[in-house]
């Protein structure tokens, strides 16, 4: 009873399997794909989906494709399809992809009962690109500079699609794209080498480039230059003319004798050409090969050929002088067209001076100088004239008759001799008035004595100018000094010492004046610098002096004026005490001494300023001076210093006298019990410390070690306690004897 009730639940599963809806589909295709060089062994791989809760068995799917509509392949699924699931399911037969081009790929599933067939097929389309045969472009070629045009192509290319040309003009380092995508491109007026290529698009198969063709742009030919082109004589042209300059061959050389009206061939394809005994103008030109360019012309050079002419005579040589070589030199009797003139001062080394015309001119020559005329001699070599000497005098050159001279008027002698003088002497002539008016001197020698004159006097010697005006030597002066006038200095008397006295000089005529000094009664005498001056203010005296003045005039001898005496008095000896100190609020007595009455100033804070003792009550520090009289009216002057401290000044005293008096026995710091831990440092003068406390209770006796320490001045360093102030100086020792 069991064993038929599970058959049949197992019937009526499987009846109600069968029963469902079934749906088998292609859901997606994987392979092939678009691609470079696909072959012919291509997979085809497509996804298959069973849309349904049914187990569909291997043996009842059936798998077909095809390429572009061929036959199709067809394959059973070979495994169990499980419901609601997908398989890759690929063909065992590949498919032949190898043609390039575009293929169109179609697979499809069938299975009795498949409920819906619209799905069952799908297409997709496989573009299989070919490797790129790039080709080249065809063909290099030579082209003219700016004047060509033609067209190149791409040959031997196969497959892909042209995506631009190129071009490059710095031999393929750089390339510019030229839009155009035929086969093929024409190119104009290009003017320098460029090569062009094409770049293929290789579709899903990698862009190549065409190899490139050349276009080499070839300049017009340099035609060069033809030299030694002539003027020869008839009985002389023969010769040789050379091209060149030029950058390709010759083709050939051509002459004309008609001016260039027609040319005639010559065979010579040289650089040189020889002619020979030409009787007529001829002209040559070459024509050079010009390659891809047209043939191109030289300059052309010619050949002058022609007959003798004579000689010309000149007239006009002439003798002048310097100032006045001016005139005319002119051809005689008949000659040619005049070519040029020509001038010389040697009579070797000609110049030409561009004068075309039948006489030559000429102004203000400095020197003798030679004429010629160039006439034309046509081809045949120019006639050069005779030679006019046109001789010219220079100016003689002035001679010196010596140098000029300064003499005082007590000793005037002496005598002017001339030097460098060329032609005679006329006359000597003087002059008193600074060259004004002159007065002639019958002498025609070359020296002069003028001894005994009296005033001062310009001579000079005229002499023969032959060709040229007389002329003069240079001057020279005879200068006469006078002696110098000194005239009184004035007298004096006595000065206080330190004091000065005017001095006056009256009378004096001199050039220059010095003042002098003597201190051992006139035995030797000091010069004063910057003294040029009739008034003088003596310098502080502070001894017996005598003064003088020098007086000089030219060349003359210094003459001394007379002395004068000024005899120092000394100042009264005066003493206005010792410098101390004092309490602000105490007095001090003064005590002054010293000649025969004083007085002291300030004194406002004394007791009375013109007694020698007064009392001094000043509030702060203060210096007084005591000043007095003697009996001759001479003022002497001391000072004193009265230094006020405060009760509790900081001040350091800077001695101390090691003599056990009980004063200043020790080093006094007035003021240091008010300022606690002052610190000290006592050092010598090699910086060696003596003494050091660093709370200084005014105790150092000048010790070091025991032993007092040897009279000197030694340097402290105090440090005011409480405070940052330091404090350095000297303090010195006595009383160590």
């Amino acid at each position: 009873m069991l064993r038929r009730y599970l058959f049949l639940l197992i019937l009526l599963t499987t009846f109600s399997s069968i029963t469902r809806a079934q749906d088998v589909w292609l859901q997606n295709a994987f392979s092939p794909d678009s691609g470079c060089a696909l072959s012919n062994i291509e997979t085809v791989t497509v996804l298959v989906n069973n849309n349904s809760p049914v187990l569909m068995p291997s043996n009842t799917i059936q798998m077909y494709y095809t390429v572009d509509g061929g036959a199709p392949v067809n394959q059973a699924l070979s495994s169990n399809l499980i419901g609601w699931s997908s398989w890759n399911f690929s063909f065992a037969v590949k498919a032949d992809l190898s043609a390039c081009g575009t293929h169109t790929m179609k697979a499809w599933v069938s299975r009795p009962g498949d409920l819906d067939q619209d799905n069952d097929t799908m297409e997709w389309v496989v573009q299989n690109d070919c490797i790129i045969v790039p080709g080249t472009v065809t063909s290099d070629i030579s082209v003219c500079q700016g004047a060509n045009a033609g067209t190149l192509s791409l040959s031997g290319w196969s497959y892909g699609s042209i995506t631009y040309w190129q071009s490059s003009t710095d031999g393929g380092s750089t390339w510019t794209p030229i839009a155009n995508t035929t086969p093929s491109y024409a190119y104009t007026n290009v003017v320098q080498n460029t090569q062009y290529q094409v770049v293929i698009d290789g579709g899903f198969c990698p862009d190549d480039t065409s190899g490139y063709a050349t276009i080499t742009s070839q300049m017009p030919a340099i035609t060069g230059t033809i030299s030694g082109a002539d003027s020869l004589c008839e009985n002389m042209a023969s010769g040789v003319l050379n091209l060149s300059g030029n950058n390709q061959s010759v083709v050939q050389w051509e002459y004309s004798t008609n001016g260039g009206g027609t040319w005639n061939t010559i065979a010579n394809t040289t650089t040189t050409n020889n002619y020979s005994s030409l009787t007529t103008t001829t002209i040559y030109r070459v024509l050079v090969d010009g390659l891809a360019c047209s043939d191109s012309y030289s300059d052309t050079a010619m050949i002058y050929v022609d007959p003798v002419y004579p000689q010309t005579v000149l007239a006009g040589s002439d003798s002048l002088c310097i100032t006045n070589a001016t005139g005319f030199v002119s051809g005689t009797g008949t000659f040619g067209t005049v070519l040029n003139w020509e001038y010389s001062t040697d009579g070797i080394i000609w110049t030409a001076n561009g004068n075309t015309a039948g006489s030559q001119g000429f102004t203000n020559l400095t020197q003798t100088t030679f004429y010629r005329m160039i006439t034309e001699g046509g081809q045949c070599p120019d006639v050069v004239s005779d030679t006019a000497v046109i001789y010219v005098q220079p100016l003689p050159v002035s001679p010196s008759i010596g140098l000029s001279d300064t003499l005082c008027i007590s000793s005037v002698a002496g005598i002017l001799n001339m030097t460098g003088a060329t032609t005679s002497v006329l006359n000597w002539d003087s002059s008193v008035d600074n060259g004004n008016t002159w007065t002639t001197i019958a002498n025609t020698t070359t020296s002069y004595d003028y001894s005994g004159q009296g005033l001062t006097t310009i001579y000079r010697a005229r002499l023969d100018g032959e060709l040229c005006p007389d002329y003069y030597s240079d001057t020279a002066v005879i200068q006469i000094d006078s002696v110098p006038v000194m005239g009184v200095l004035n007298q004096t008397g006595s000065v206080c010492e330190y004091g000065s006295e005017d001095l006056h000089l009256v009378g004096s005529a001199a050039d220059s004046l010095f003042w002098q000094y003597s201190v051992d009664n006139g035995v030797t005498w000091q010069t004063i610098a910057d003294s040029d001056t009739v008034d003088y203010n003596t310098f502080p005296i502070i001894q017996n002096v005598q003064f003088q003045v020098v007086g000089l005039n030219g060349v003359c001898s210094p003459t001394t004026s007379n002395s004068v005496a000024i005899v120092m008095l000394p100042l009264p000896i005066v003493d206005a005490g010792a410098d101390t100190s004092i309490y602000l609020g105490e007095s001090v007595t003064l005590n002054g001494s010293g000649g025969v009455t004083g007085i002291w100033i300030p004194g406002s804070t004394l007791s009375d300023s013109t007694i020698n003792n007064p009392i001094a009550t000043p509030t702060s520090s203060i210096v007084y001076t005591y000043y007095v009289i003697d009996g001759l009216g001479c003022v002497g002057s001391d000072t004193v210093l009265i230094t006020v401290m405060d009760p509790i000044q900081f001040n350091i005293r800077n001695v101390i006298t090691m003599n056990n008096d009980n004063v200043n026995d020790t080093w006094n710091i007035t003021g240091v019990e008010f300022f606690p831990m002052t610190a000290v440092k006592v050092f010598n003068q090699y910086g060696k410390l003596l003494y050091e406390n660093g709370d200084y209770q005014n105790d150092w006796n000048g010790s070091f070690k025991g032993s007092k320490l040897p009279n000197g001045t030694y340097y402290y360093v105090v440090m005011k306690g409480g405070t940052e102030e330091e404090y350095k100086g000297t303090i010195t020792l006595l009383g160590n004897e």
